[in-house]
């Protein structure tokens, strides 16, 4: 669930025309009549609303399952065999794979 594309902002949206957009939105899709649409722009509003919940947004709700930064540490961590030394190689790889998100 993309709540930019379902509220219809550009990622580059301030607060104001998040709002803007969401009640436009609810007042589209009442939720007597449209309860699913209602309940998918209520969650994607409560996702990106403010400031701090855009950063939450970023850091732990990506488009994709598996994409956040906590995802790739402990992918990295389920693939390496139990407590060594970090080798620089392996480094590299957490790095890269940390990059690619």
């Amino acid at each position: 669930m993309n709540p930019y594309l379902i509220l219809g902002v550009p990622r580059t949206a301030d607060d104001s025309r998040i709002r803007q957009a969401y009640l436009a939105a609810i007042k589209e899709s009442p939720p007597d009549t449209h309860p699913d649409r209602f309940q998918a722009v209520s969650a994607a509003y409560d996702l990106i609303k403010d400031e701090s919940s855009r950063i939450r947004y970023y850091l732990f709700h990506r488009d994709c399952p598996g994409a956040t930064p906590v995802d790739a540490v402990l992918r990295f961590l389920q693939t390496q065999p139990p407590p060594q030394p970090l080798p620089f190689d392996s480094l590299k790889e957490w790095l890269r794979t940390c990059a690619k998100i």
